[in-house]
């Protein structure tokens, strides 16, 4: 059924029909059209599942389509399965478009996709200047349109105003794969600062000191040396297709034309970055850089030319039998994969004292034949490899079924949290440095090895139903390991927290907000009680993960205030848990931390959580984000 006024109307009416939809618990696909823009709604049993016009999908999408004025709306009733994408209410709708009109200049007809191409074409002819001018004017007219919040991050150079667009960009483009993939790469590199910072031309990560970039690998010289084994070949072509489209469209640039042979140079096609070298050359003749990077591009071409004959290499030494029988012994197996002899022989000398089975491997080719013929109840992996690195070898690992839950502990002696957050992230359970301690990696073997022994047997035994959740009589470790994202061992519950309230919760005043205060420490719970109840929110309290568990199924809060660090488990931990209560489910989630690490600002967007505070927080920035959701 279609609805019969099909007159223009207000957003302000949109909501309306929205609400009652909700009430009603109806199902309906609604179109919203006006020109140029058509967008559909989605609504199953009176919730907006999922919203798209144009390129936005989700929380943008649905934020685009209810500001536009003077619409034609059409409704159809249906049932058809659609996939969630938004995850804000309407009441939550209805508040940040008033925000939306305080705070914008809309334009009668802006075509916010054709400004948006016109940015990115002038942003890979490197101006800058004129692309963030039109990015500014669509968020201007539309600050939901999420896409000018991802490229305005990547043209930015100031730390804080990189971090706020890729906040914005996360917040509205909540469902796009592309926004997700840039604030994983983006958050470890960032800091609160208000330092400038340069960008790598490839992949836009956050430039340390040297000639490379430290995400992408690219390098941004030419020269003999071979290009990095972990080069990022796919990011290098996306931004290498970027660039060839604003050279068509500018000719004349001889910036674009030198990114494009840096680009192809990396890749290791070097007749084509040769012809782009001599253009840029010829375009700028006196640019030193170039003249001198296209003079060492010809000596090395034509160093691979004079090559008659291919160079033969020696097989590799093998450190372990050539065909390696299932291990039968009643003695766990562990396999070792670290190119090291001395670092094998300090582990084999170590763990064989505790009468573990080793298989070593010098290298990845090794590990993997040794994976294919062995079932290990534990890894330990070095990350630096002669033919690859233990990132790579991991995701390899874990495409054999009989490995894809065997704990990993990678082995490293850089220090760095990113490449302890891409180990963790890659399915590895620990992320040990070097020089280690050998008491406790030894502890922290044998903890790993008897969870996986244990999950092993009861495999082998199929007659006990599957595990219950970790309990508080299992290791620490072993609790880690279910959470990917938990960087440290959880802390066993505390004995209190496993109390359940004395008496049922009082449910809040008619018409009042109420918000569920999960936090330790009782100071900072007497804190934000103060300041939450002065403003007319009703409050529930939790000092421990395990507490919040307890009441949560018996109370409905309307936003959730989580500590990162409980007594009993981290706020990462207890998040998915939390959602997985229907009433919980679309709630928002703040975080609270004294910790101001993007990696962990990065680990509670992940886990599902709205917003990430850091203490001591501000309380009118904290009632601000509060009253966004409320």
């Amino acid at each position: 059924m279609v609805d019969n006024d099909n007159n223009p109307v207000q957003s302000a009416l949109l909501i309306e029909q929205l609400k009652s939809y909700q009430h009603n618990l109806e199902s309906v696909d609604i179109t919203v059209s006006k020109g140029r823009h058509q967008g559909i709604i989605h609504v199953r049993d009176g919730e907006v599942l999922s919203a798209h016009i144009g390129i936005l999908h989700g929380n943008g999408a649905i934020l685009s389509i209810v500001q536009i004025q003077g619409a034609e709306i059409n409704s159809v009733p249906t049932q058809s399965a659609v996939q969630k994408t938004v995850f804000i209410t309407i009441d939550q709708i209805d508040r940040f478009l008033k925000t939306q009109r305080t705070t914008s200049h809309p334009a009668e007809d802006l075509d916010e996709e054709k400004l948006l191409e016109e940015a990115k074409s002038l942003f890979f002819r490197f101006h800058y200047k004129e692309a963030v001018d039109r990015l500014v004017a669509i968020l201007r007219h539309n600050r939901f349109f999420y896409p000018a919040w991802l490229w305005q991050s990547r043209i930015l150079t100031r730390q804080d105003y990189i971090s706020r667009a890729i906040d914005e960009a996360y917040r509205w483009g909540n469902h796009d794969q592309d926004v997700w993939r840039e604030a994983r790469k983006m958050r470890p590199q960032l800091t609160t600062s208000d330092t400038q910072v340069k960008r790598c031309i490839f992949c836009w990560s956050i430039l340390q000191a040297g000639s490379s970039c430290s995400h992408c690998k690219a390098s941004f010289s030419i020269s003999a040396m071979q290009p990095s084994k972990d080069l990022k070949q796919d990011e290098i072509r996306f931004a290498l297709t970027c660039f060839d489209q604003a050279q068509r469209s500018d000719p004349r640039n001889s910036r674009t034309a030198f990114a494009l042979a840096l680009g192809h140079f990396n890749l290791k096609e070097h007749h084509k970055a040769l012809g782009y070298l001599e253009s840029a050359v010829q375009l700028s003749p006196k640019i030193p850089l170039y003249s001198k990077s296209l003079s060492l591009l010809r000596s090395i071409i034509k160093a691979e030319e004079l090559r008659q004959q291919p160079v033969v290499s020696t097989p590799a030494v093998q450190t372990m039998p050539a065909e390696l029988p299932v291990d039968s012994s009643t003695n766990p197996t562990i396999l070792m994969v670290e190119d090291s002899m001395t670092s094998r022989k300090v582990l084999s000398m170590l763990l064989k004292r505790h009468n573990y089975t080793l298989l070593e491997a010098a290298s990845g080719a090794e590990a993997i034949k040794a994976a294919a013929s062995s079932r290990p109840c534990l890894v330990l992996l070095d990350v630096m490899l002669p033919d690859t690195n233990g990132h790579d070898l991991l995701a390899e690992l874990r495409n054999f079924e009989h490995l894809r839950e065997v704990p990993v502990i990678m082995l490293t002696g850089r220090h760095d949290v990113r490449d302890r957050l891409k180990g963790i992230q890659g399915g590895a359970q620990e992320y040990i440095t070097k020089p280690f301690n050998p008491q406790k990696l030894t502890e922290l073997v044998q903890s790993y090895v008897k969870s996986a022994t244990e999950k092993q047997t009861v495999t082998q035994k199929k007659s006990t139903p599957p595990s219950p959740p970790i309990s508080q009589k299992k290791t620490k470790t072993a609790a880690t390991a279910v959470n990917r994202w938990a960087t440290s061992p959880v802390k066993a519950p505390a004995p209190e927290a496993a109390k359940a309230p004395s008496e049922p919760p009082k449910a809040p005043p008619p018409g009042s907000k109420s918000i569920f205060i999960i936090e330790d420490s009782r100071t900072s719970r007497k804190v934000l009680a103060m300041l939450l109840s002065r403003n007319g929110y009703h409050l529930y309290e939790a000092s421990s993960g395990q507490e919040a568990l307890t009441l949560a199924p018996s109370i409905q809060p309307d936003l959730v205030l989580l500590d990162v660090m409980l007594p009993d488990m981290t706020g990462y931990t207890i998040l998915p848990q939390l959602k997985q209560l229907p009433h919980f489910a679309n709630l928002p989630f703040i975080m609270l931390t004294g910790n101001k690490k993007a990696t962990d600002r990065l680990k509670g967007m992940l886990a599902g959580s709205n917003e990430y505070l850091t203490k001591p927080f501000d309380p009118q920035k904290l009632l601000s984000v509060i009253s966004n959701y409320l």
